[in-house]
């Protein structure tokens, strides 16, 4: 094994898993503080509509519970908006009944 080689690629290596680790780090603080942001706006808005709901302990997050009822009524809806089949199907005959296609001794015995 080449020594120099393998000295060449351990910075590669360790610079390689600490931007992979760095950017994971940065993308759970983006979307923890996200959430954070969105919901200090929903209070924002509604105090300046003169809700009278608006409570600083009321929680305007969504349970995940509702958040999957929402995307699988979503996909269901976004699912069904395609053409409308008829259901028939019709099945041709074919006059001649052998061909080497449908033949089973082709599948058992194979020649080389």
């Amino acid at each position: 094994m080449n020594t120099e080689l393998l000295l060449e690629g351990i910075p590669i290596a360790v610079v390689g898993y600490t931007i992979v680790f760095a950017i994971l780090v940065l993308l759970y603080l983006v979307f923890f503080y996200l959430a954070k942001l969105l919901e200090f706006q929903a209070r924002e808005r509604c105090k300046r509509a003169g809700k009278a709901k608006c409570v600083e302990g009321q929680d305007f997050t969504i349970s995940g519970e509702v958040s999957a009822a929402i995307s699988t009524a979503l996909y269901l809806h976004f699912s069904e908006m395609h053409d409308v089949e008829t259901g028939k199907l019709t099945v041709k005959t074919i006059s001649k009944r052998y061909t080497p296609w449908n033949s089973k001794i082709y599948n058992v015995m194979n020649r080389l």
